[in-house]
Order: structure tokens, then C-alpha cells, then sequence
């Protein structure tokens, strides 16, 4: 890796130093900051880490157009790292499912991260906010100040693993460790073997500006948020989200290919290979296993609501034996008052609940089911009269 031409001022030991630095100062300051103010908490987070990477440069009397290295680049070198991110967002979309799988508490994590986030901006703000601040501002911490105190190391590999490993915890997410750390790694890759910050910032943007996007949109659309309230086994999604990444290693080496020129090492491409090919064995295997799941109902309904007729009975269900459930009905297109009940056959009921008001309107029930048929009422009020709603009734 390019040295800088004092690089004797800084030290692996003083990289990690500062991002010690970095973790105390986003606990104990800009976290409680961003609890209090919100938006202007998290850009005021974001301009710390930019005074917190410029005072690093200043104290160690280092060059900082050395640390932070600006430079033309190849059209070839730009596609490579768009092809970097494109590969490695279906593998972020693994590792989250991932990782709520193993850890399912950590899954709350992703609601409380689209009510601060998009709750409130609008769009173009979002992008400035959320895409373009932490772009520019963190990577001038991380893939600046950070990683040039990492120039020692003679091994580039070991700088690239340590730098990801660093971008991982430095999001404090349990949920995102996963999927941020390998981000962090293919950021700087492309600073390790360019020496050209400038490119990791587009990268950082991309990735950015397409996770917010369909945050973004998740968060506002009551389509988006029903569907994602169905998917409560983030385990049945594992088998779906390798068949997504099946291309993605062979995207991601293809991009390595672009940036690195006659130094690209064809080996790289057997191994991607061989990694696609078990995205593929892995994927199909446990879609089948999860197909194979005793799912007792998932069915959607719709029907006109008239004055005479405000009643349907049109979904049952099955229990072979008795058996712990989920069951979750999701109700979109109305407006109206709903009730949802669930009776069996031997005269149990199990369910009599109100579906709520509000943007996503849907009823969460862990119960007990005894062995018996069961039959899905949903009586509608007189409000709602006119609408056409739709309910998605989930029983596993």
C-alpha cells in the first residue's frame, strides 16, 4: 500500500487509539445527542467525526492531502466499484436475515431505525442526511485518518480485515455488524489498492442512497410495511435471499477485475465461482426445507363491503395437534372499523380482537392451538361500508 511521506509520524497502535477515541465520543456524546435532537443530532454526529479525523491529522503533523488522497480516476475503476456495491447489497440483505435468525431480539432494531431516519425528512433531505453526510464525513475518519495510521502493515490483507472489522462494530448494530463490516471491507479495498478516497465516497453514497431509497419508501408506503409485517421468521427468508446473492460473488470479483487491471489474479474468479455455485445448492436447499414447514394458513382475501353484508367466514385452517402459533392479519384499504375472530369447531375461541387504527393495521398473536378446525371471521362496522379491503391472514 502507498505510504505517505511522513508516514513515520503514525502508527497502526495510533489508528486504533482513535477509534477507541471515536466509539467514547459516539456513546457518551453524539448518541444522546441524537436521542435529543433527532435529525440535527445525527448531522452534528456526522461533523464530529469530520473535526475528530482533521484534529488527528493536525496533532500528528501529518499531510492532509496525503490522508485524505483526492484523485482522477479511470471510467474502468468507477464501474468496478459500482459493481462492488451492486454485488454486495444482496449479501447485506443475507447477513441481516442472517443475523435476526441467530439473534431474533436484534430484529427490532430495523423498526426503530425507519422511525428516526424516515419518520419525518423528506426525501431530498433524507439523501443529504443519511446518504451523502456519513459518505464524506466517515470516510475521512475511517478510510482516512484510520486507515493511513494502518500503512505499516506490510500485509494489505490484514489492513482491509481490521478496517471492516472496525466499520462493523463502529455501527453499534447487532442486526447490521454483518453486513456493515463487509461494506467497510470493499471500502477500503478499493483505498488500499487505489489510494483514492474520493472513489470509496461514491461507493459509501451508492450503497447509501439505495438503502435509503427503499427505506424510504417502506416507511411511507402502508403496502410495503403490511408485507414486511408478515415476515416474522427471518429463517424462511434465508433460502430466497441466497438465491438473490448467487450472482454476487462473481459481480463483486468482476469489479475487483475492473479496478485492479493486469494485477487481478484469475484465481479470484474460480473462487467466486465456487462461492456462487454454493449460494445456489444453499438456496434451493433450504427454500425447499422451509416449503416443507407446516404452515397451517396464509391467504389473502377481499371482498365489497355492503350494508347486508358486513360478515365473511371464507378462511379455515387445520391443527393436526396441539401446537404453539403465530397468527397475524394484516388490513389494508380500509379506513372502517374490523374485528377479527377465530373460532373452532369444539367450541374454543381463540381470537376476538379489534384490528386497530393507524398507518399499518394489524393484529400479533402468539397462542396455543389445540388439535381442531378452525374458522377467520371478520365482521366490519357500520363505517366501513363502501370499502374493499384487503386481509392477509398468516397462521405458522
Amino acid at each position: 500500500m502507498e505510504q505517505l511521506s511522513n508516514q513515520q509520524r503514525l502508527r497502526p497502535w495510533m489508528g486504533i487509539l482513535l477509534f477507541a477515541v471515536e466509539l467514547a465520543v459516539f456513546i457518551f456524546a453524539f448518541t444522546p445527542l441524537q436521542l435529543n435532537l433527532g435529525i440535527p443530532g445525527l448531522v452534528i454526529t456526522e461533523l464530529g467525526f469530520v473535526v475528530l479525523a482533521l484534529a488527528f491529522c493536525l496533532i500528528r503533523k501529518v499531510k492532509i492531502k496525503e490522508v485524505f488522497p483526492v484523485k482522477k480516476f479511470k471510467i474502468r475503476e468507477l464501474f468496478g466499484c459500482l459493481l462492488l456495491i451492486a454485488g454486495a447489497f444482496p449479501l447485506s440483505l443475507l447477513f441481516v436475515a442472517f443475523s435476526a435468525t441467530i439473534i431474533p431480539s436484534s430484529a427490532a432494531e430495523a423498526q426503530g431505525i425507519n422511525n428516526m431516519l424516515y419518520g419525518t425528512m423528506s426525501y431530498p433531505i433524507t439523501v443529504l442526511v443519511v446518504g451523502l453526510m456519513p459518505a464524506i464525513c466517515e470516510e475521512m475518519l475511517h478510510r482516512g485518518a484510520i486507515l493511513s495510521s494502518m500503512r505499516k502493515i506490510r500485509n494489505e490483507n490484514l489492513i482491509i480485515l481490521i478496517m471492516g472489522l472496525f466499520f462493523g462494530i463502529f455501527h453499534l448494530s447487532v442486526l447490521r455488524f454483518l453486513s456493515t463490516a463487509f461494506l467497510g471491507l470493499l471500502l477500503s479495498y478499493v483505498v488500499v489498492k487505489k489510494n483514492n478516497i474520493l472513489l470509496s465516497m461514491i461507493m459509501h453514497f451508492t450503497n447509501n442512497l439505495v438503502a435509503l431509497s427503499i427505506g424510504f419508501i417502506s416507511a411511507k408506503s402502508e403496502a410495503v410495511q403490511a408485507a414486511a409485517a408478515t415476515q416474522i421468521d427471518y429463517s424462511s427468508l434465508l433460502g430466497t435471499y441466497m438465491l438473490l446473492c448467487v450472482a454476487s460473488p462473481m459481480v463483486i470479483a468482476l469489479g475487483m477485475f475492473l479496478i485492479e487491471g493486469r494485477s487481478f489474479r484469475k484465481i479470484k474468479l474460480l473462487f467466486a465461482g465456487i462461492v456462487c455455485a454454493l449460494f445456489l445448492v444453499g438456496g434451493i436447499g433450504l427454500t425447499v426445507a422451509n416449503a416443507s414447514k407446516n404452515m397451517l394458513l396464509n391467504s389473502q382475501i377481499s371482498y365489497r363491503i355492503t350494508a347486508d353484508a358486513k360478515e365473511d367466514r371464507s378462511l379455515s385452517f387445520d391443527v393436526p395437534e396441539d401446537r404453539e402459533a403465530t397468527v397475524v392479519v394484516v388490513v389494508t384499504n380500509a379506513k372502517g372499523d374490523y374485528n377479527v375472530r377465530i373460532d373452532g369447531d369444539k367450541g374454543s375461541n381463540i381470537i376476538n380482537a379489534p384490528v386497530p387504527q393507524g398507518t399499518l393495521r394489524m393484529i400479533n398473536y402468539n397462542i396455543g392451538l389445540q388439535a381442531d378446525h378452525y374458522t377467520v371471521t371478520i365482521a366490519a362496522g357500520d363505517n366501513a361500508v363502501g370499502e374493499q379491503p384487503v386481509f392477509q391472514v398468516t397462521v405458522r
